[in-house]
């Protein structure tokens, strides 16, 4: 086989615009996400085996994914920052248990402390192309909602969420 006859089949690049991130629990930040990432994974190694000069790596046996970072625009209500705040103080119960207790009963149903959610990848013409989907998640930061009028200019507020999960899958949408 020559160089040649090994060339991709696909020639598009990859459009930063070209996403949507869908998480059930949390309907308002799915509606305003701004921007999203595929995670970094890692797996570490073992210098375990020596020869007469070096250490010869071997891989590891355990992967850690990156945390998953959203930006949304927060809506004038605040609803999509308060799903994940309650989230989080549901999580936390920082005051008592029933906090805890209370994380089935928020304003959309939160329920469990795991959700699943994907970031669906588009093609050059919007068509939904591949699917990551991220298993087990659960929100470990919320970022800061910033006021100032001293703005010269009116940028809509945005807030991060930091999500952590048990592992993200890659799926090719036919």
């Amino acid at each position: 086989m020559s160089a040649l006859d090994n060339q991709p089949n696909n020639k598009s690049f990859l459009s930063p615009i070209g996403f949507k991130f869908v998480l059930n629990k949390l309907p308002h930040v799915t509606y305003f996400c701004t921007s999203a990432e595929i995670p970094d994974i890692q797996m570490g190694q073992i210098d375990t085996v020596d020869n007469t000069f070096i250490k010869l790596p071997v891989p590891g046996d355990k992967l850690q994914f990156g945390l998953l970072n959203v930006r949304f625009r927060v809506d004038e209500d605040l609803k999509n920052f308060q799903e994940i705040y309650d989230w989080l103080i549901g999580l936390g119960y920082p005051d008592n248990f029933e906090q805890r207790a209370n994380i089935s009963r928020g304003i959309q149903n939160i329920g469990e402390v795991y959700s699943d959610g994907s970031l669906v990848v588009t093609t050059a013409s919007y068509k939904p192309n591949v699917e990551i989907k991220f298993v087990d998640m659960y929100p470990v930061s919320l970022s800061a909602v910033p006021f100032n009028i001293e703005a010269p200019d009116i940028d809509y507020v945005q807030a991060d969420v930091n999500f952590a999960y048990r592992k993200y899958e890659l799926t090719t949408i036919s």
